[in-house]
């Protein structure tokens, strides 16, 4: 619960910049005709591409620019072998988790509708994120990660499936993603439903921005890790 409370802490500033941001997105969606029609124009591209659209947009927002950013503010633009693995070894992944996410975006609309109601929204937003991301997305991901860091070591999966694992790793990454995603899938669900995918990857981007440049921590990271977005 200690590591609970600090991760919400940390993640407190941030998350409220990027909670002024979505507004200021919101506000621009609904009074905006211009950006209306920029999102009407991927939303019809987003429907024509499909699944692959999910896969290519999670891999730049989650996997290509957070080591683009390390690169840039804390290598002084010096690329090494390390940012390769790095990509190399995350890119399939979150492209793989960008489609899981479109498809669970698709069972939402199934369950619950298309509508942008309060009570849908917060139907799909609870589902989201008291269901799908602390019992499915959450321990997926930090599981990946930690075998990735591992050198995928077939003996560390072991530690992967315990309670100390979950509270001490992937509980403090739920509640520090409540803080930025519970706010953050209210706007996704909001919106149509071919701009919900779309949505979900300018919020992973911002999130990667803001926490990559305010971390300073990040400065001494080792080589084989890599600043990674909540999801």
């Amino acid at each position: 619960m200690r590591k609970a409370g600090m991760a919400a802490r940390t993640n407190l500033m941030p998350g409220l910049l990027l909670q002024a941001l979505m507004l200021g997105f919101l506000a621009l969606y609904l009074w905006s005709d211009d950006t209306r029609g920029l999102l009407g124009g991927i939303a019809r591209f987003k429907q024509e591409v499909g699944y692959p659209f999910a896969f290519v947009s999670y891999l730049i927002a989650a996997a290509l620019l957070p080591e683009l950013l390390r690169i840039a503010f804390f290598q002084h633009g010096r690329f090494t072998r390390a940012n390769l693995w790095n990509f190399l070894t995350v890119a399939p992944f979150w492209g793989c988790m960008g489609m899981i996410v479109d498809g669970f975006y698709r069972l939402q609309l199934a369950w619950f509708g298309g509508g942008s109601d309060l009570r849908t929204v917060l139907l799909k937003m609870a589902v989201d994120q008291l269901l799908f991301s602390p019992f499915f997305a959450a321990p997926l991901v930090i599981g990946y990660l930690h075998w990735r860091d591992s050198r995928f070591r077939i003996e560390s999966l072991r530690g992967i499936v315990t309670l100390e694992f979950f509270f001490g790793r992937v509980f403090p990454l739920i509640v520090a993603g409540w803080c930025i995603w519970i706010p953050g899938v209210s706007l996704v669900y909001f919106m149509p439903s071919p701009l919900q995918i779309p949505v979900a990857v300018l919020i992973q981007v911002f999130w990667v921005l803001i926490i990559t440049t305010l971390a300073e921590r990040s400065v001494n990271v080792p080589d084989d890790t890599t600043v990674q977005p909540l999801t």
